[in-house]
């Protein structure tokens, strides 16, 4: 049997079916491997501790008969010691692996976490918060540093450097440690992560915000929702064009803020609300599962007060409350504090009205399931913060009992 040349290589035809090995004179498994398609490729037969194996050298054209020769020549060398060339193939290939793993940067990790896990499973307000986490604190001090060798250290030193603001603190702390834990758990080891550096780091101490507004604050908050939108239309150096705009849009946003008061709902539930969610003859308002926190579907029953609302505002499309730029308004930060300013409210966030709501129900005599149903808990113990409320309308009942003491 005569040794494999370039010319034999490149002459040779294929098989009409499956594949031929055109084995070489002089080293012992060497041959040329043709496909019925016209595929070609240098491999070495060999056994090792009575294994058979076919290893492929290369496709011709990137390997010649010559070069293929002495790569098959130092593969029999090594398998003449007892060295199994495809296990050394495989460590090579695990070490190149874990050494560019070990070369991949937080910022990497940061888009791992956002494409693999918070677009997938996150609302948009939640990806949002996490790119603004990722963009304004975690990625500038810790973005070029490679992700194997953050260790507890450095989230801990960076935890503490945002004391001053414990809640967002332990926010961040979260969101490096769900970043952390996809990157160990991770099955192909890319990130060369082996303990979460985040875990064990102790949070801060947050303070439960236990804010809610009294029935007069209510009242002065209702009465400045009616003065804002004549406030926001009495400039003089606008046209009646641009006055009746202004008016529009602030009776919108003014619209918005009531649904949430008489309502208890989330400010993101109130501006993505559309007009089919609401069923006005059986007086129900249907919360789809990618509008609530919990996502899963809500049916809450309206109330006289939010019934009259709705059928107050005019239908201008499939939004309730329809954005100026956007299919539905995104924001209320300005009109609140303006409204705020006007009914002389001081520390009070949007959000305040969804305890108000739970609140005033709950020390009115309305139990902690009902109220729970209503602002869509699915844990008990969220309600339960109300719970002491709920002792206020059975004490005045105790007190009616005659003094006898």
């Amino acid at each position: 049997m005569a040794n494999l040349t370039q010319t034999f290589a490149k002459r040779v035809q294929p098989p009409k079916m499956g594949y031929r090995i055109h084995y070489d004179g002089g080293i012992h498994g060497f041959g040329l491997r043709v496909t019925s398609n016209g595929a070609k490729s240098f491999v070495l037969n060999y056994r090792v501790r009575g294994r058979e194996r076919r290893y492929t050298i290369g496709q011709m054209g990137a390997w010649t008969a010559d070069t293929a020769r002495q790569e098959a020549q130092r593969l029999r060398a090594l398998v003449d010691r007892g060295e199994d060339p495809f296990l050394l193939e495989e460590v090579r290939n695990r070490q190149a692996i874990e050494e560019e793993a070990r070369q991949r940067t937080m910022k990497e990790l940061s888009n791992y976490y956002l494409s693999s896990h918070a677009e997938i499973h996150k609302r948009p307000r939640s990806i949002a918060e996490d790119k603004a986490m990722l963009e304004s604190i975690i990625l500038p001090r810790l973005g070029r540093i490679r992700a194997s060798s953050i260790s507890r250290r450095d989230v801990a030193e960076l935890h503490a450097s945002l004391k001053a603001t414990p809640y967002r603190a332990n926010r961040i702390l979260a969101l490096m440690h769900k970043m952390f834990s996809l990157a160990a758990t991770d099955a192909t080891n890319e990130w060369c992560v082996t303990q979460n550096p985040a875990s064990g780091v102790p949070r801060f101490h947050e303070e439960k915000r236990e804010r809610w507004l009294s029935e007069n604050e209510l009242q002065r908050l209702a009465g400045a929702l009616e003065e804002y939108p004549r406030r926001c239309a009495a400039h003089a150096e606008v046209s009646e064009k641009q006055r009746k705009f202004l008016l529009t849009e602030a009776q919108r946003a003014m619209n918005a803020i009531r649904l949430s008061m008489v309502t208890g709902c989330r400010k993101s539930e109130a501006l993505t609300s559309k007009w089919t969610d609401f069923d006005l003859v059986r007086n129900v308002w249907t919360k789809p599962s990618h509008h609530t926190k919990q996502k899963r579907t809500e049916y809450v029953p309206l109330s006289e007060q939010a019934l009259s609302m709705l059928e107050r505002i005019p239908r201008e499309g499939d939004y309730v409350f329809p954005g100026r730029t956007g299919p539905h308004l995104t924001d209320l930060k300005g009109p609140w504090a303006s409204v705020c300013k006007i009914a002389r409210l001081s520390g009070v966030r949007i959000h305040d009205l969804r305890h108000s709501f739970a609140s005033h129900l709950v020390s009115s005599g309305v139990s902690l399931p009902i109220v729970g149903k209503l602002l869509g808990h699915t844990q008990h113990q969220t309600t339960a913060r109300y719970a002491h409320l709920a002792d206020d309308p059975q004490r005045e009942a105790a007190n009616r009992f005659p003094v006898v003491l």
